[in-house]
């Protein structure tokens, strides 16, 4: 047997014992609903939807709100200084 040492000490901390957490593998765990209870294509269709969901109203919530200060600086710079 092994004489416990600080390093043994630390490698038993981190084994995980709890059961209900894991069952037999890592596999048998099973979330409860939501996305991460649909089959994984599925989850990944709908979880990449509702983050380009998401983008696109930001992105647009921000052009209604600012403006988008970077082309109005433009048109203001042509407006003083016309293309010849």
């Amino acid at each position: 047997m092994l004489r416990p040492t600080p390093l043994l000490r630390q490698a038993e901390r981190l084994i995980n014992r709890n059961p209900l957490l894991y069952g037999p593998g890592p596999v048998a765990r099973r979330p409860e609903g939501g996305i991460g209870a649909m089959p994984p294509l599925r989850g990944l269709v709908v979880c990449a939807s509702q983050g380009l969901a998401v983008g696109l109203a930001g992105g647009l919530l921000y052009n209604v709100v600012w403006g988008n200060p970077g082309i109005q600086k433009v048109e203001d710079y042509y407006k003083e200084n016309p293309p010849r």
